[in-house]
């Protein structure tokens, strides 16, 4: 196994004992928690074990280390925690009231329009009830409703009472207004993202046969990355575990919790577990994954967080002071061209390539001018997004996608809304099952050029099955579709190739989403698969080609063999909505994954100056993280 000797004491640590390790940046936690997950295997006959994950990329990659292990499949599930409370409300949503075909509303407009279609339905004037100041004014409602829909978020993360919100929110009528928007996403079909945990949660402690199902199969659960648990989540995992399940694994690294818009807090793992479950505890210091050099860095951002292996290669930092965002861009640049011209190191295994770097900034608005001088100088990057799919962008595939959510949830009138101002036709009177149906009569005598395609794209989708959908005969049908209509079609415009092509490159992106679905065996109904792809399950996982462009956010849990942090600005990093104490802290967290993310050689750098938006040029100081990095201890 080739772990140290405290590892392999924390993966052979008792079974049927909580666990807590604290492991730093760099110090193989990912490796220890999938030996311990063999070692559980190994030392028992038939239990089970649940590896819970913040990511699908983490979840996906632990699969990976451990697919070599006998009857994986069988005795693991490995997930995130949203996931795993999904697949509850799939099996048990109705012991709590929820629909049988579950829909997941992921847009804040959605469930704005929701809400307020719901208020007007119940004859309830929304700019009143809301204390709108200028009815007039859209935005302004929608910035209410936004402000609504983040506290609501908050009394979910947080388990909010009725009393904690009058304590919070005195003399408002808040937890009225909760209980108005809960109802309108049930009358909907539908739930938000947050309400998978709530309503999960009250299935396991409500119906305590239901956890005794999963508790008589999965012996053992690890957590990854604890410290970003959030109360709703950490209360999940306890609700999960009831009395009798002790084989609880939690590691994480206090140091990396950044989630706190989240809710999220480093005192669920440190203090809430340790209360709750009386764990054995393990700290896990050694970094393995850095050079000297970045460890004594993150060292004077985090005093004595890391201690450097005996193994650990020299490296080199590297800070750099520009005039202005546009010299930090061309300083970059050349940087990464000298890299790539230098081509081997006696530090840097094999050919130092553009795959082989990331720069990380606070955020994404940050890279504007190095974009610009990556394309000049015809550098191939790419920008590291989330875990949700892109919005399709033709008429054809947003049909598809409108047609899908409708098919599952015949009272999502939002989408259906979005489906006749696509589609140019008239809203129905009456909304019901044969919504599709209807449309397509409709559709077929429309004055769309592509009217007939369409429609029968609407029937397809009225005529799948739930549980047993056709998809790949439906993808299939309309290539040919397709390419008859390219043929047939004389004299076609140069706009409406270009539509064809990106509705067929949008059609294979469907199909290839599809068989990742079927590949991961997390279910074969069309409401599995639309749940999956707003859980963000069904990502592409390819490693991007080229140099990598990350926020710090993106880029946790990952490392690269050289690291550029770019925009070290007072205002940038630390942001400048950071005021509290926990908060500048929370930076300083974020600073310090950035500077792990580094292997071997890191380059940091700030601009001095800012050109705004309306012209004028702004003075910037240097980060106080640059600063601490810079100085001589």
């Amino acid at each position: 196994m080739n772990l140290s000797q405290t590892q392999l004491q924390v993966v052979e640590s008792p079974l049927d004992v909580p666990i807590q390790v604290l492991a730093s940046a760099g110090a193989g936690k990912t490796r220890v928690l999938t030996e311990r997950i063999k070692y559980i295997l190994a030392n028992t006959k038939k239990n089970g074990v649940i590896a819970l994950t913040f990511t699908n990329k983490a979840a996906d990659e632990m699969l990976m280390r451990l697919s070599l292990e006998e009857n994986i499949q069988e005795r693991t599930w490995i997930t995130t925690i949203h996931s795993m409370g999904q697949r509850i409300l799939e099996k048990y949503g109705h012991t709590v009231g929820l629909p049988t075909n579950l829909h997941v509303y992921e847009r804040d407009q959605d469930k704005m329009e929701i809400f307020m279609q719901s208020l007007r339905e119940d004859g309830i004037n929304v700019d009143e009830y809301l204390n709108v100041e200028d009815s007039r004014e859209l935005k302004d409602r929608e910035k209410k409703l936004q402000k609504y829909l983040d506290v609501f978020a908050q009394i979910k993360r947080e388990l909010l009472t009725e009393f904690d919100i009058f304590e919070k929110y005195p003399n408002k009528n808040v937890w009225k207004i909760y209980q108005d928007y809960q109802d309108s996403m049930i009358r909907s079909g539908g739930i938000d993202y947050d309400d998978i945990l709530v309503y999960s949660h009250r299935i396991l402690i409500t119906h305590d046969w239901i956890a005794k199902i999963y508790r008589a199969k999965y012996k053992h659960i690890c957590v990854d990355e604890a410290q970003d648990l959030n109360k709703i989540q950490y209360e999940f995992i306890k609700a999960f575990c009831g009395d009798t399940l002790k084989s609880v694994f939690m590691v994480g690294d206090p140091n990396q919790m950044i989630y706190g818009f989240n809710g999220s807090s480093n005192r669920y793992l440190c203090e809430e577990f340790v209360r709750d479950f009386l764990p054995n505890k393990y700290d896990l210091k050694e970094n393995y994954r850095s050079t000297r050099e970045v460890i004594k860095v993150v060292n004077k951002l985090k005093s004595d967080s890391q201690v450097v292996s005996e193994y650990a290669l020299e490296g080199q930092v590297h800070f750099n002071e520009y005039e202005d965002e546009i010299d930090e861009a061309k300083g970059i640049v050349a940087q990464i061209q000298n890299l790539l011209q230098m081509r081997v190191h006696d530090e840097i295994e094999g050919e130092i390539t553009l795959e082989k770097m990331v720069v990380i900034a606070r955020n994404r608005f940050v890279f504007h001018s190095l974009e610009s001088g990556l394309k000049d100088n015809n550098i191939v990057y790419s920008l590291k997004k989330g875990e949700r799919l892109l919005e399709p962008s033709t008429k054809f595939a947003k049909t598809l996608d409108f047609s899908i959510r409708i098919k599952l949830n015949p009272k999502d009138w939002v989408n259906g809304k979005k489906l006749c101002q696509l589609l140019q036709l008239d809203e129905p009177v009456n909304w019901n099952n044969d919504l599709l149906l209807d449309l397509a009569k409709k559709m077929n005598i429309s004055s769309d050029s592509n009217h007939q395609l369409l429609s029968e794209l609407l029937i397809a989708v009225y005529n799948l099955e739930i549980n047993n959908p056709k998809i790949p005969k439906l993808i299939k049908d309309f290539r040919d579709k397709f390419t008859i209509f390219r043929e047939d079609k004389l004299n076609i415009l140069d706009a409406e190739y270009e539509d064809i092509k990106r509705s067929l490159e949008e059609l294979d992106e469907f199909d290839h989403t599809w068989t990742r679905f079927k590949r991961k065996g997390i279910g074969d109904s069309l409401t599995a698969f639309r749940n999956a792809l707003v859980l963000g399950q069904l990502s592409e996982s390819n490693s991007e080609k080229g140099l990598t462009l990350s926020t710090v956010h993106t880029m946790k849990g990952l490392e690269k063999d050289i690291v550029f942090l770019m925009g070290m600005c007072e205002g940038v990093f630390p942001d400048y909505r950071a005021l509290s104490q926990k908060e500048l802290e929370e930076e300083r967290n974020s600073a310090f994954v950035a500077i792990t993310r580094a292997k071997r050689w890191l380059y940091v750098s700030y601009p001095k100056q800012r050109r705004m938006p309306w012209g004028d040029i702004k003075n910037q100081r240097k980060s106080r993280f640059m600063i601490e990095m810079e100085t001589d201890k």
